[in-house]
Parts: C-alpha cells; sequence; structure tokens
C-alpha cells in the first residue's frame, strides 16, 4: 500500500495555529480522493495532540522529537533519513532533506505559502528569516517539487533559486476552523457584533497599513461597524523587536463606538467574525498565506485589498483593488452607498462575485491534485 506522509507541524510562525488546522483538512482530504490501496500519514511532532481522525486510510505517528527541536535538529541533513524511500508532502518548507539516489523510491513535495522572508523580511523575526530562507534553499536543491500558493510567489522563487526550479501551483484553502459553523450565531453574539459589520486583519505599522481603515472611518460616520482581529498577521520588527502598537489607543474618538478590537485567540471565533462580515478590508502591502482572504470568499464575502499580486490572483473578480490610500478611502465610502431605484450595487454585485469565486477551492481538489503530483514524480 502507498502512503503519502505529511509533516503536519507547521513552521513556527503567528501563522501555525492555522496552518496545523489546514493540515488537518488536507488530511482528511487526502484520504478521502486516495487512490485504491493508498492511505495518508499524519506526522506530528512529539508533545502535539493530534487530531482525532476517523478514516481508516489515515495514520498518525508522532516525530521522535519535540516542537521546538524540529527547526534546529532538521536543519542536519542526516536527520532526513527517516524518510528515504517514502512519498512525503511538508505544509513549510521545514522539512529535512538530503542528496539521495534517483532510483532510490523517495518523493518529497514542498510548500512555500509566501514569500515574506525575501519581500518584507521586517516582518519575520531574524531567526524565522533565516530559517525559511535556509530550508528554502535546500529545498530548492533537493525536493522533487516546490508547492507554491500563487504564481507570484512561484516566479519569485524561480528568481532567486533558477528557472528550471519545478514549481507547480496550488492555491491555498481555507481551514475549515476559518468557516461558518452551527453556532456562528451565537459566537458573534457573545462578542457584541452588530448584524451588519466589516472586518480587517491589519495592523498600526508601514506594512499593515490599518491606518487607511481608520482614515476612513474618521471621515465617513456612515460606515458600518469595523472589526479588528488582531494575531492573524505579523508585526513589523525594528532591530529585532516588535513594534508594538496601541490599536484601540489610536482610534480617532469620533470612531471608538464603531470599532470591536477582537484577539484572534479563538479559531471558530474568528471563522464566525469572517462569515459574518459584510466585507473584508485588506489594506496591508503584502501577502501572507492567504488564508483569511480565501476563508471570506468560501464565505461569499467581498474584499476590498491593496493590489498585492498574490490577492489580485486569489480575489479575482471578486473585490475592489486600490493601491493607495487615498483610493481605498474613497472606494470603502462608495461601496457602502446605498443604490438607487431598483439597481443591484456594487457591494452586491461584489457579494454575487465572491460566493462564485469561493466554490473554486477545495480541499479535494488540492489532495488529488497532490496525488497526481506523486504518481507523475
Amino acid at each position: 500500500m502507498a502512503t503519502l506522509s505529511l509533516i503536519a507541524e507547521p513552521f513556527p510562525d503567528w501563522e501555525a495555529p492555522l496552518h496545523f488546522a489546514a493540515a488537518e483538512d488536507l488530511t482528511n482530504a487526502l484520504a478521502e480522493s486516495a487512490p485504491k490501496s493508498c492511505s495518508a500519514r499524519f506526522l506530528a511532532a512529539r508533545g502535539t495532540v493530534p487530531p482525532e481522525f476517523r478514516s481508516p486510510r489515515i495514520a498518525v505517528e508522532q516525530l521522535p522529537m519535540g516542537r521546538n527541536a524540529l527547526p534546529i535538529l532538521w536543519q542536519s541533513s542526516t536527520t532526513a533519513r527517516p524518510l528515504d524511500g517514502e512519498m512525503t508532502h511538508a505544509i513549510s518548507p521545514m522539512i529535512p532533506l538530503r542528496a539521495r539516489p534517483e532510483d532510490d523510491g523517495t518523493q518529497s513535495t514542498v510548500s512555500i505559502q509566501h514569500a515574506l522572508a525575501w519581500t518584507a523580511p521586517d516582518l519575520l523575526t531574524p531567526a524565522q528569516g533565516r530559517l525559511t530562507r535556509a530550508f528554502m534553499k535546500r529545498a530548492a536543491r533537493y525536493a522533487d517539487v516546490i508547492v507554491a500558493s500563487s504564481h507570484a510567489t512561484a516566479s519569485l522563487m524561480q528568481e532567486h533559486y533558477g528557472h528550471d526550479l519545478p514549481v507547480q501551483v496550488i492555491a491555498p484553502v481555507a481551514p475549515a476552523a476559518l468557516l461558518a459553523s452551527d453556532d456562528s450565531a451565537e459566537r458573534r453574539a457573545r462578542l457584541g457584533l452588530p448584524a451588519r459589520y466589516v472586518v480587517t486583519t491589519a495592523n498600526l505599522d508601514d506594512y499593515g497599513r490599518l491606518q487607511w481603515v481608520l482614515d476612513a472611518y474618521n471621515a465617513d460616520p456612515s460606515l458600518p461597524h469595523l472589526v479588528i482581529l488582531t494575531g492573524f498577521d505579523p508585526v513589523q520588527h525594528v532591530k529585532g523587536s516588535p513594534l508594538q502598537t496601541d490599536i484601540v489607543g489610536q482610534l480617532p474618538s469620533s470612531a471608538r463606538d464603531r470599532v470591536t478590537v477582537v484577539p484572534a485567540e479563538d479559531l471558530a471565533d474568528a471563522g464566525a467574525i469572517i462569515s459574518g462580515a459584510t466585507m473584508l478590508l485588506q489594506p496591508q502591502s503584502f501577502a501572507t498565506t492567504g488564508y483569511t482572504v480565501v476563508a471570506a470568499l468560501m464565505s461569499g464575502v467581498p474584499v476590498l485589498h491593496a493590489g498585492t499580486p498574490e490577492l489580485e490572483e486569489h480575489i479575482v473578480d471578486a473585490g475592489v483593488s486600490e493601491t493607495e490610500s487615498a483610493g481605498f478611502i474613497t472606494a470603502l465610502s462608495r461601496l457602502f452607498i446605498a443604490s438607487s431605484g431598483d439597481g443591484t450595487s456594487e457591494l452586491e454585485r461584489l457579494t454575487v462575485h465572491a460566493a462564485d469565486r469561493g466554490r473554486s477551492f477545495s480541499w479535494r481538489a488540492v489532495a488529488w491534485q497532490l496525488w497526481e503530483m506523486h504518481a507523475l514524480i
């Protein structure tokens, strides 16, 4: 029986809980779509509590190392020997790899979820940036295929590691935890959210550009309630220290009663907020994995964003792109002007497009692409 092993232990960064939740969904999809006589294996670090899988086609194994030790130990090629002869997919570049004979049966595919280590290194700690680049350099040398989350990321990796780098693009899918659940309405009520609101994950730094949103609210008192989800985006680092910002303290006094700040500690709460929003606001100058954007689209929520190439690929016609603060502020007000007569408003049209676009994201499709990829290696 052929087994595809998934290294599900996430890279130690701000998105680790999302990556781990996504790994659970991917493993279930791998089992559901597995060819005859094939199965999936979920590999987690020692001490990690793995999900409870119901499929008999899924085996769970724990690595002989703890989560904190993996990034250090896996920098050594000797730790890659247990993968000899295996079919392995890693959800991040954090995978032990080494040179092997071409006929030893080993297959390795590695996901690169974003390119921040190259495009916006100030958003990573120095250790995160070094580890990402080091693991990616080794993956470019030894992995059979690099799986990029967008064509923009794929092109950047080929610019850095050679245009013959084998890259396949598979768009991200939001983990189920970021989508609506049976108790989403109760969660929104517990958080005191109104029926109509918009949501953002932006931070108050040069990259996050939350100030664009706050300026819009200061200028237009008719805008709906704003929910700021904190913790989903990295915070800018200055000389190795995070640039901490007091979001509540920076709110204009005229807007404080129209803004709710929610730490993204509970993914189910975040899923309830995103799925119930009227629009997602993404003024950021960078793109991470894209889980929150895809979660919005899968919930039929359109996006007002700043036009980063990665997000343009995911959103297509399900949103509005504005690359400057003035245009972003104007667009936000324009979208919430009620339509006159019987005409359909721009926001209503975008909501329809978001629902259509959201249906294109599927864990089963991702899993099938991975099975097909390994069959062709």
